[in-house]
């Protein structure tokens, strides 16, 4: 009679507590020790679990992670370059509000033409700035790669396990997915 295997402590977690932990210990933001404390097992047997997830599922994590990260440093980026046009706008606008009434106010009087100068220096250094905003504005890119998409990753996935049941269609699709260096498998 054999004995029965009983399921690993770390696969009776809920499907988030486990997915979280085994992503964490991955990346290597959390140790198989901490891990272990947190989920009151030792740390080997953290380790046992973490090396019985298939590969596949292990590059999913690492480019969702990927993916997340540039995402979130694009937004960043997306959100700088958007903070500093509203204020170069607002700058602008209250300089050009400042010129006028200065204009209209400043015949003869010393001091009022003194701030003048100072209101046209900083008008040409905030033209200059929103000269560059607008060119940010027109160069502004986002690049994902495909390849680190956890959905193309899946969806490749499929396609190879679809072909594989069709071996005359799978050389032919690989050898085309070669050519767009999408995959660098064997035929």
């Amino acid at each position: 009679m054999t004995p029965k295997k009983r399921p690993h402590k770390m696969a009776m977690l809920p499907t988030v507590k486990r997915e979280h932990y085994s992503r964490e210990i991955l990346l290597g933001r959390i140790s198989m020790f901490q891990a272990g404390k947190d989920l009151d097992m030792s740390d080997t047997s953290v380790a046992r679990y973490i090396s019985s997830i298939p590969e596949d599922e292990k590059l999913r994590y690492l480019a969702e992670a990927m993916h997340d990260a540039k995402v979130k440093t694009a937004m960043q980026h997306a959100a700088i370059v958007n903070e500093f046009g509203e204020d170069t706008d607002h700058d602008l606008k209250w300089v050009l509000r400042e010129l006028k009434s200065l204009l209209e106010g400043a015949k003869g009087d010393e001091d009022r033409m003194m701030q003048l100068g100072a209101l046209k220096e900083l008008r040409q250094s905030l033209m200059a700035l929103a000269d560059l905003h607008g060119k940010l504005n027109k160069k502004m890119d986002i690049h994902l790669n495909l390849n680190e998409s956890p959905q193309f990753i899946q969806l490749r996935q499929i396609i190879l396990t679809v072909l594989a049941r069709h071996p005359e269609a799978k050389t032919d699709f690989l050898e085309e997915m070669k050519v767009l260096n999408v995959i660098d498998a064997p035929t």
